[in-house]
């Protein structure tokens, strides 16, 4: 008989997994600004306890905490609008650089195969598709996804307005939820993916902080244009698990092809770039890290491949909390102890 029981209950477990699934894919749009809204949250509480220490009112400590991540984000539009039109006015110079590096190698492929590709042609086609009127034409198309990212970030700053008006009372909530009996297991959850969570980010926000500086100042010193977006986009980058900082090192090496007389130098920039990244992610990430994820790196991979697949961009970055999250809520599942076992770090 109870071996049935626990039959079913793996089958209604497995179905239940499946319909959580569609949802969470059906209702991306809805549910990524709300786990957005949520994770950032648990990061400013501490602000808000603080604010609550200084007797300041509830509404004013997080209208003071939502402005300043108004302010955040403001200056990070700013600076990528900024280097974008520097870039842009540098584009005869770009050009006249792409022209010079192609002519060598279309020469090359042109006695390769026997085949003969115009090299004006090639430019000319470059050039249209980064003209003014280029941009003109596709202007709907680039103002409909920014009119989708500020939807995103509208509905972001909503629900982080609503958890965080609510996040000093969860206790409260969770009692009330789980009544006498669950309520101190809701909160041990809920406290450790908090813990979890909020230990991962800022351990994350220091290294990928440490890690731009660095790859700003290395581009500065190899003399690369544009050193501190470079620095910018590794920075951000830097927060996708595993492959963020070796994508943010791509447009330096394009940017180091354009630029530098030989493609070594571009190489050697690149190589010493990866090993100061390869010195953080591998040496110092894991002393400050320590097992505080309690996820191993086969999770960490496949997640940020789930979670891209499903939610794009947003569930790359999201994946280490939501595995956190994942493994939390199915340890409070009966029979998933298996899955939760997976899920952990053996080093724990």
């Amino acid at each position: 008989m109870n071996n049935e029981l626990a039959t079913i209950r793996i089958i209604l477990i497995f179905f239940a997994s499946i319909a959580v699934l569609f949802l969470l894919y059906l209702l991306q749009d809805l549910l990524i600004p709300l786990m957005l809204a949520m994770f950032i949250a648990l990061l400013l509480q501490p602000a808000l306890v603080w604010f609550e220490k200084k007797k300041v009112p509830l509404w004013l400590s997080v209208s003071i905490t939502v402005l300043f991540l108004l302010v955040f984000f403001f200056t990070i539009g700013a600076v990528i609008y900024k280097t974008g039109s520097q870039i842009f006015s540098e584009k005869e110079y770009i050009i006249s650089q792409v022209k010079l590096k192609l002519a060598g190698l279309l020469q090359m492929y042109n006695n390769i195969t026997g085949k003969e590709l115009d090299l004006e042609a090639t430019i000319e086609n470059i050039t249209s598709s980064i003209s003014s009127e280029s941009i003109v034409h596709n202007s709907g198309s680039i103002f409909g996804a920014l009119g989708s990212l500020f939807e995103e970030l509208l509905l972001t700053f909503i629900y982080l307005v609503i958890i965080l008006s609510g996040i000093m009372k969860y206790e409260n909530y969770l009692h009330y939820l789980g009544g006498e009996t669950k309520s101190k297991k809701y909160i041990l959850a809920f406290e450790q993916v908090k813990s979890s969570i909020v230990s991962y980010m800022k351990v994350k926000f220091a290294s990928s902080l440490i890690y731009g500086v660095g790859l700003a100042v290395i581009c500065k010193l190899f003399g690369l244009q544009f050193a501190f977006f470079w620095g910018f986009i590794g920075f951000v980058l830097n927060f996708l698990p595993v492959f963020g900082a070796i994508i943010g090192l791509i447009p330096v090496f394009v940017m180091g092809l354009i630029q530098f007389d030989t493609i070594y130098t571009a190489i050697i920039l690149n190589l010493t770039a990866y090993g100061y990244h390869f010195f953080l992610a591998s040496i110092l990430e894991p002393v400050f890290m320590g097992n505080r994820t309690s996820l191993n790196t086969i999770v960490v991979i496949t997640g940020l491949l789930f979670w891209g697949y499903l939610w794009g961009i947003y569930g790359m970055f999201l994946s280490v909390p939501m595995m956190v999250l994942t493994k939390v809520i199915l340890s409070q599942i009966e029979g998933t102890e298996v899955i939760v076992r997976l899920l952990g770090n053996q080093n724990k």
